[in-house]
């Protein structure tokens, strides 16, 4: 029986993502220097529309042909507001590994319900519609806001690569965190 949508949360709703639409809005995003874009890798940089949408779009097109990656915008229950991006950069299917990506529209965000919701839904569309085994995902030791949503959620973290990251003027330790099915179901037992 089914209980809960699949895409739906209290706050927040994850949509499929459109290059052309959703390209201005992440690329006002890029125009505040704290934005973490969505690989740590990436040097944070002003975009441009046509940047944006360019940017999008390669994503989604390797998502489409690999069909090993899925990509969501996370927008208000309206639709109205983009306020993240969130997906699964890869997923390893012989193994039942996940990785995860998450970015949202400024540093604020992340310590809202709308970050938690949409890591939410992810674990429940991870374990329980691709029926992977694990969910990892990494992120710069000074978003604050992610590692407590994380933590939250039952992830644990599990590698710390120290001041692997150079931003705001300062080395931070990378790190990456992970979640287990098993943990995951034990957990929504709790709830």
């Amino acid at each position: 029986m089914m209980d809960k949508s699949l895409f739906d949360a209290a706050t927040i709703r994850l949509t499929a993502l459109d290059a052309k639409e959703d390209a201005a809005a992440l690329a006002k995003w890029t125009q505040d220097g704290r934005y973490i874009p969505l690989f740590e890798e990436t040097p944070s940089h002003p975009m441009s529309v046509i940047q944006a949408e360019k940017a999008l779009g390669e994503l989604l097109k390797e998502a489409n042909e690999k069909k090993n990656s899925f990509w969501f915008g996370i927008r208000t229950l309206d639709e109205t507001e983009l306020l993240g991006i969130i997906g699964l950069v890869w997923v390893d299917w012989s193994n039942g590994v996940a990785i995860m990506r998450v970015s949202m529209k400024d540093l604020a965000e992340y310590s809202r319900p709308s970050t938690e919701e949409a890591i939410a839904l992810m674990q429940r569309y991870v374990f329980r519609e691709l029926h992977t085994h694990r969910l990892n995902t990494a992120l710069p030791a000074y978003n604050e806001g992610l590692i407590a949503v994380l933590k939250n959620l039952g992830f644990a973290e599990e590698v710390r690569r120290r001041e692997a990251i150079h931003h705001f003027g300062r080395r931070w330790d990378g790190l990456s965190f992970g979640i287990l099915a098993a943990d995951w179901e034990r957990g929504k037992k709790n709830d």
